[in-house]
Protein backbone atom coordinates (compact mmCIF):
# COMPACT_ATOMS: atom_id res chain seq x y z
CA UNK A 1 0.00 0.00 0.00
CA UNK A 2 2.89 2.36 0.72
CA UNK A 3 4.32 1.80 -2.75
CA UNK A 4 1.00 2.68 -4.38
CA UNK A 5 0.65 5.83 -2.32
CA UNK A 6 4.23 6.88 -3.10
CA UNK A 7 3.70 6.23 -6.80
CA UNK A 8 0.42 8.17 -6.84
CA UNK A 9 1.97 11.07 -4.95
CA UNK A 10 4.92 11.16 -7.34
CA UNK A 11 2.64 10.97 -10.39
CA UNK A 12 0.33 13.71 -9.11
CA UNK A 13 3.31 15.94 -8.27
CA UNK A 14 4.74 15.39 -11.74
CA UNK A 15 1.37 16.16 -13.30
CA UNK A 16 1.05 19.40 -11.32
CA UNK A 17 4.58 20.50 -12.25
CA UNK A 18 3.98 19.79 -15.95
CA UNK A 19 0.65 21.59 -15.93
CA UNK A 20 2.08 24.67 -14.26
CA UNK A 21 5.12 24.75 -16.54
CA UNK A 22 2.92 24.49 -19.64
CA UNK A 23 0.61 27.19 -18.36
CA UNK A 24 3.48 29.61 -17.79
CA UNK A 25 5.15 28.81 -21.09
CA UNK A 26 1.98 29.96 -22.86
CA UNK A 27 2.06 33.31 -21.05
CA UNK A 28 4.50 36.09 -21.75
CA UNK A 29 5.18 36.64 -18.05
CA UNK A 30 1.78 38.22 -17.61
CA UNK A 31 3.09 41.56 -18.85
CA UNK A 32 0.24 42.02 -21.34
CA UNK A 33 -2.35 41.23 -18.69
CA UNK A 34 -0.85 43.71 -16.25
CA UNK A 35 -0.64 46.38 -18.97
CA UNK A 36 -4.27 45.79 -19.91
CA UNK A 37 -5.53 45.98 -16.33
CA UNK A 38 -3.53 49.08 -15.39
CA UNK A 39 -4.33 50.92 -18.62
CA UNK A 40 -0.71 51.08 -19.74
CA UNK A 41 -1.59 49.34 -23.00
CA UNK A 42 -3.99 52.12 -23.94
CA UNK A 43 -1.37 54.74 -23.11
CA UNK A 44 1.21 52.91 -25.25
CA UNK A 45 -1.26 52.74 -28.14
CA UNK A 46 -2.00 56.45 -27.76
CA UNK A 47 1.67 57.39 -27.93
CA UNK A 48 2.23 55.09 -30.91
CA UNK A 49 -0.73 56.63 -32.74
CA UNK A 50 0.53 60.11 -31.93
CA UNK A 51 3.95 59.24 -33.40
CA UNK A 52 2.33 57.74 -36.49
CA UNK A 53 0.22 60.87 -37.02
CA UNK A 54 3.25 63.13 -36.73
CA UNK A 55 5.08 61.01 -39.31
CA UNK A 56 2.11 61.22 -41.67
CA UNK A 57 1.89 64.99 -41.16
CA UNK A 58 5.60 65.38 -41.92
CA UNK A 59 5.26 63.33 -45.10
CA UNK A 60 2.25 65.37 -46.22
CA UNK A 61 4.15 68.61 -45.61
CA UNK A 62 7.03 67.33 -47.73
CA UNK A 63 4.64 66.44 -50.54
CA UNK A 64 2.93 69.82 -50.29
CA UNK A 65 6.28 71.61 -50.57
CA UNK A 66 7.04 69.71 -53.78
CA UNK A 67 3.85 70.89 -55.51
CA UNK A 68 4.08 73.87 -57.87
CA UNK A 69 2.59 77.13 -56.55
CA UNK A 70 -0.45 77.07 -58.85
CA UNK A 71 -1.49 73.64 -57.51
CA UNK A 72 -1.31 74.62 -53.83
CA UNK A 73 -4.48 76.74 -53.70
CA UNK A 74 -6.99 75.58 -56.28
CA UNK A 75 -9.71 77.77 -54.70
CA UNK A 76 -7.80 80.96 -55.54
CA UNK A 77 -7.84 80.20 -59.27
CA UNK A 78 -11.62 80.24 -59.71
Amino acid sequence: MDKNRTFCSFFMGLLVVLTVSLAFSGCDSGEKVVDEVTGNRAVKQYHQSKEDLSKITDRQEERFKDLPDEDKNPDDQQ
